[in-house]
């Protein structure tokens, strides 16, 4: 982790301050159990006077204690200046702005994870080198295995809904449709029983032929085949045994 520690402090000469010819900072500091304490230095020389060929050296020790936690590792603490100005603030006094940068790692707390009661059976089981039977396993398990039966029992269902249902009330209009398609095959000497369905969506030719087991060519004998949409009746006709 990182943190960036700013200081502004203001510093007194005991002169006139005419010129900063040189000025430097430094930092000492150690490590307690919960801060770090140390000085940050400000040293340099200045003139008094303009005109002055001579420089006076100047000196400053300011002081700093920064908190830290418990979780820090003592061994990864680095403490460096990161930024450094002043600004002339009077005849004698000059206001400093320091920024150190903290560096340093934390413990990391361990993460203990919770296992379900799922997971401790199959645990067991696996141990013991035992298989998994439906009794072992939790109910939540039991009630997702009723559900894939039930799924089951629909599909079942459902596929014996997609048995060929044979109209068993024929009306005037069938009874024509009937008796023409008869009359204009060559098989109206045949003795023949004859089914009239009605087209669902997404019915086509042949899910017919699979449906009632004939050949397209033989629907197409009593039908026209040519634009089959949903509603259409189609004739069906089968031998008597």
């Amino acid at each position: 982790m990182k943190n960036v520690i700013p200081f502004t402090k203001e510093l007194e000469f005991e002169t006139k301050v005419s010129e900063i010819t040189s000025i430097s900072l430094e930092r000492e500091f150690e490590v307690n159990n919960d801060s770090i304490d140390g000085n940050l230095l400000v040293t340099g020389e200045y003139k008094s006077h303009e005109v002055s060929v001579n420089v006076l050296p100047f000196s400053f020790k300011i002081p700093f204690s920064i908190d830290i936690s418990a979780k820090t590792i003592m061994d990864s603490i680095s403490l460096e200046i990161s930024d450094f100005a002043y600004d002339m603030v009077d005849d004698n006094k000059i206001k400093v702005h320091i920024e150190l940068e903290l560096e340093f790692e934390e413990e990391k707390e361990e993460i203990k994870e919770e296992k379900d009661e799922s997971n401790n059976i199959i645990e067991m089981l696996e141990e013991n080198n035992e298989e998994r039977s439906v009794v072992d396993i939790p109910e939540i398990v039991e009630e997702a295995n009723s559900e894939e039966v039930l799924v089951t029992e629909n599909k079942e269902v459902e596929e014996e809904k997609e048995e060929v249902v044979v109209e068993d009330t024929i009306d005037e209009e069938d009874k024509k449709m009937i008796e023409e398609t008869v009359i204009n095959t060559e098989t109206k000497d045949e003795y023949m029983t004859y089914h009239i369905h009605i087209l669902k969506e997404g019915e086509t030719l042949e899910t017919l032929c699979a449906m009632y087991h004939v050949t397209g060519s033989f629907i197409a004998e009593y039908n026209d085949i040519s634009n089959l949409t949903t509603g259409d009746k189609i004739l069906i006709p089968f031998e008597n045994e």
